[in-house]
């Protein structure tokens, strides 16, 4: 089990991380938010890398486009094989239709290999969404489920005996201090409506929050698929990035000169080196070693010390029958794939 040391922390951000080879010719790979930070320089990896099929997903059409252009400049691809799909985690609509669209054109691909749900975001004023959720507490966590959920049909199709297919969830280190807001969780009459009130905590223990519940839903989805699994799931911390995750501060000279410093002080490492542990994670690695687990710098490590404790196991529990309760309710199609292809806890 374990707990945040600056020690380790620092000598994981030293690391020079390898790059993937693995073989994906055949596969149909997809990056959630693929247009900027290490969501980009991930789905340049996979590119390098020739898969059958690269799904990158952005907002907007113009980010789509732009992702493709930069793809193809980038790694010389004749941008035949990559498809860009509009995407925005911030609306239920959007994941819905996102999810429709893949399983009406699902016959020619064939499945889905590699699911990389890279896409979050960071805010420090509380905003709720169309849907009435708390906007990272909705990107980071509930969407992030939806689509994990309505895409896991196609994550089974791809898989065989020999080769399962790839749920990866990028999480943070973060969530070790997600933690401390959860001494009273028990009591709490409901978890989702709790942590999406807007009394619960500020912008950084809410986007820490929302990393703590990706590795446990990581954790339940893991113990109720079948044995074997015919899908790997996990989850990486790519840690401390030069990215645009904190795009929402950049109008703040103080809040960039702060980040900026941050960078220098706490070894930022570049986006590329962040993104190759999602890699890892997609292709490589031991498989029964990695499924339902926490990597960083590409490796499997312990999730905090909370999540295995009664207390954190109950909470997880909860946060997930509340979760999949909430989720049926925005589509039809949740209780049908969890009752098909997911065991009772």
């Amino acid at each position: 089990m374990g707990k945040f040391s600056i020690v380790q922390y620092f000598r994981e951000q030293w690391k020079t991380l390898p790059i993937c080879s693995g073989d994906v010719g055949s596969k149909a790979v997809m990056v959630v938010g693929s247009n900027v930070g290490i969501g980009l320089e991930a789905s340049v990896h996979f590119a390098r890398m020739k898969p059958r099929l690269l799904f990158t997903t952005c907002r907007d059409e113009e980010k789509c486009e732009r992702t493709r252009e930069v793809l193809m400049e980038r790694t010389g691809d004749d941008g035949t094989g990559i498809i860009p799909m509009l995407l925005d985690l911030g609306s239920f609509d959007s994941v819905r239709a996102f999810a429709a669209t893949f399983t009406a054109e699902a016959c020619s691909y064939h499945g889905l290999d590699v699911l990389v749900a890279n896409a979050g975001t960071s805010v420090q004023e509380y905003t709720r969404t169309d849907d009435d959720w708390e906007v990272m507490f909705q990107v980071n966590y509930l969407s992030m489920v939806l689509l994990s959920i309505l895409m896991l049909p196609h994550l089974v199709k791809a898989s065989s005996s020999g080769s399962s297919s790839r749920l990866v969830v990028v999480s943070s280190f973060g969530h070790h201090f997600g933690v401390g807001k959860l001494k009273n969780a028990a009591q709490w009459k409901s978890v989702l409506a709790t942590i999406n009130d807007k009394e619960f905590c500020d912008g950084v223990d809410r986007y820490n929050m929302s990393k703590l519940l990706q590795v446990m839903f990581v954790r339940e989805l893991a113990a109720r698929l079948p044995n074997p699994t015919p899908v790997v799931a996990c989850t990486v911390q790519p840690g401390f990035c030069r990215s645009n995750l904190f795009r929402d501060l950049d109008n703040k000279w103080y809040a960039r000169t702060f980040i900026s410093l941050a960078g220098v002080l706490f070894s930022a490492r570049t986006p590329d080196q962040g993104s190759r542990t999602l890699v890892h994670a997609a292709v490589d690695g031991d498989e029964l070693a990695m499924h339902g687990r926490y990597l960083s710098s590409c490796q499997v490590t312990e999730e905090d010390d909370y999540i295995f404790t009664p207390e954190g196991k109950a909470f997880s529990e909860r946060l997930w029958a509340e979760t999949i309760d909430t989720l049926s309710k925005v589509d039809g199609r949740v209780p049908d794939i969890v009752k098909q292809y997911l065991r009772l806890g």
